[in-house]
C-alpha cells in the first residue's frame, strides 16, 4: 500500500510540474503570435526568439538543479572507515582462574573524519568491549566502562545484546606536513617499535604535539610532546597524569633504507602513595602486598625510554619481501632499585599495510619487562594477561585473502620472571574486514 501511494503521488508530483512548464510554454507562444500578427516579429524572429528562450530555461534548470544537489564542503571531505574481526582463542591466560579455555570472540569498530576546513578535522568512532563487570577480562582490578586495552567481544550469555563504546574522538590541527596539534581521545601519538609499552588497542586522552621538521633531504627531525589524564580526583590532591617528552631523528641512507632513533621521558604526576588505577592489572608493588582497589602504589613510575628501527625497502629486489625491519628498545624506571628495567627486540617482514590478496606479514618480538619498570594498565594484555614481571615470545601472521579482507595468526609464550614460574601459550586465529 505504501509503494502504491508513493508511486501515485510520483505521477501527480510529475505531472502537476509538466503542466506548469506546458503553461509557461503556451504563454510564450501566444506572445510570439500576437507580436507577428501586429507586425513587430517577423515568423524567423519569432521562431529564434522561442528557441533562445528554451535555451536559457533548460540551463537556468540545469544550473538550479545542481546547486541544490551540491553537499557541503565538510559532508564531501568525510571519510568512513572500520573493520569487523571474528577471533577464534585457545590457551591458557594468567587471569583465567579456571585453567585453559577456548573461546570465539569479535571486534568491531567504526568511526569517520571529516576536514571542516584547511589544516583543521575532527574524528570520532565507536567500538565493541567487554565491560568491566565482565570478571573473566584481563586486568585485575576493573571499572564500569569498556577494556581500554581490547575492543574484544566474547560471544557468550545466551545470545545478549553486545556493549558499544565511544572509541575515540578527537579534533586535529595539521597545518603543514610537519606540524599536528590534537585533543580528545585519540591513537597514541608517541612513536614505538612495536607495542613494548602502549597496547596498540589503547587510545590516550588529553592532548599531544608532533612536529617532523627536516633538516636535509635525508635527515628529519622527530618530536613528540604528550599530556595525558588517567584518571579524576576531584579534591583528593590532584589528578593522576602523564607528561611525555619525545625528541628522535630518522636518516634516510639511501633511497630503500633508513634508520629511526628516539628518546622518551614517561612523567606521571600523583602515583606513588595513591590506590591503584583502574584497569590495574595488579602486577606492580603496593605498600601492603595486598593488591585491592585500596593498595598505594610504594613507586613512582618515571621512566626513560630509548627505540630504534632500520628498515629496508625491498631488500632483495624482489616484490615477495617489499620491506623489512629490525627494531628494538629499552626502558629504566630509576625510582625502585631492582625490577626495574625492560627491553624488547624483534624482526618484521612483508607488507606494512595488508590489503590485498597475497599481501602478508610477518613479526616476531621478544619482550621482558620487570615488575616495576612500568605501569601495568598500559601493556598488551594478551601477553601474559597485561602484567608486568613477564617475559617471552610473540609471533604474528596477516595473510591478504582478497581486497581489505585477511588471515591472521597470534602465538604468546610468554612466563613470570620471578615468583610463579607458570608458562603459558595463546593462539589466535583471526578473520579480518575492513571497510
Amino acid at each position: 500500500m505504501k509503494r502504491w501511494l508513493y508511486g501515485v503521488a510520483g505521477c501527480v508530483g510529475a505531472i502537476f510540474c509538466t503542466q506548469i512548464a506546458l503553461a509557461a510554454g503556451s504563454e510564450m507562444d501566444i506572445l510570439l503570435k500576437k507580436l507577428q500578427e501586429k507586425g513587430i516579429l517577423s515568423a524567423e524572429e519569432a521562431t529564434g526568439i522561442a528557441a533562445e528562450t528554451k535555451k536559457v530555461a533548460a540551463a537556468e534548470t540545469k544550473e538550479t538543479a545542481a546547486k541544490a544537489s551540491e553537499l557541503p564542503d565538510w559532508i564531501k571531505n568525510t571519510k568512513f572507515k572500520g573493520d569487523l574481526r571474528f577471533r577464534y582463542e585457545s590457551g591458557e591466560k594468567n587471569d583465567d582462574l579456571n585453567g585453559p579455555r577456548q573461546r570465539e570472540r569479535f571486534r568491531l569498530r567504526a568511526g569517520l573524519e571529516t576536514t571542516i576546513t584547511d589544516g583543521l578535522s575532527v574524528g570520532f568512532g565507536l567500538s565493541t568491549a567487554m565491560s568491566g563487570s565482565d570478571t573473566t577480562s584481563a586486568p585485575f582490578i576493573k571499572k564500569p566502562g569498556g577494556d581500554p586495552r581490547s575492543q574484544n567481544q566474547t560471544f557468550q550469555d545466551a545470545f545478549s545484546r553486545k556493549d558499544v563504546w565511544i572509541d575515540y574522538a578527537y579534533a586535529r590541527y595539521a597545518p603543514t606536513k610537519w606540524f599536528t596539534l590534537m585533543g580528545g581521545k585519540f591513537a597514541n601519538p608517541i612513536w614505538q617499535p612495536s607495542d613494548m609499552l602502549i597496547t596498540t588497542d589503547m587510545n590516550l586522552e588529553g592532548a599531544a604535539l608532533r612536529l617532523k621538521p627536516k633538516l636535509t633531504d635525508s635527515i628529519g627531525l622527530i618530536f613528540n610532546a604528550g599530556y595525558f589524564i588517567l584518571d579524576e580526583n576531584g579534591n583528593t590532591g590532584g589528578n593522576p597524569l602523564a607528561y611525555v617528552l619525545q625528541p628522535g631523528i630518522k636518516w634516510n641512507m639511501t633511497k630503500d633504507t633508513f634508520i629511526r632513533f628516539s628518546t622518551a621521558y614517561y612523567r606521571f604526576n600523583v602515583i606513588k602513595n595513591r590506590s591503584a588505577l583502574d584497569w590495574s592489572a595488579g602486577s606492580n608493588t603496593f605498600i601492603n602486598n595486598n593488591v585491592t582497589k585500596t593498595s598505594k602504589y610504594k613507586f613512582d613510575y618515571n621512566a626513560y625510554n630509548l627505540g630504534g628501527e632500520v628498515g629496508f625497502n625491498n631488500p632483495f629486489n624482489t616484490p615477495l619481501l617489499p620491506y623489512l625491519s629490525v627494531f628494538g628498545g629499552y626502558l629504566h624506571n630509576p625510582d625502585p632499585s631492582t625490577n626495574n628495567d625492560g627491553y624488547l627486540m624483534g624482526v618484521f617482514a612483508g607488507s606494512t599495510d595488508v590489503k590485498k590478496f597475497k599481501d602478508w606479514s610477518f613479526e616476531y618480538t621478544f619482550r621482558r619487562i620487570e615488575k616495576d619498570a612500568w605501569l601495568d594498565i598500559f601493556p598488551d594484555s594478551s601477553f601474559y594477561g597485561g602484567k608486568t614481571n613477564a617475559m617471552g615470545h610473540r609471533v604474528k601472521i596477516l595473510f591478504g585473502l582478497a581486497k581489505n579482507t585477511a588471515l591472521g595468526f597470534n602465538y604468546y609464550n610468554t612466563w613470570n620472571i620471578t615468583g610463579n614460574s607458570k608458562t603459558e601459550n595463546l593462539v589466535q586465529g583471526d578473520i579480518i574486514f575492513k571497510f
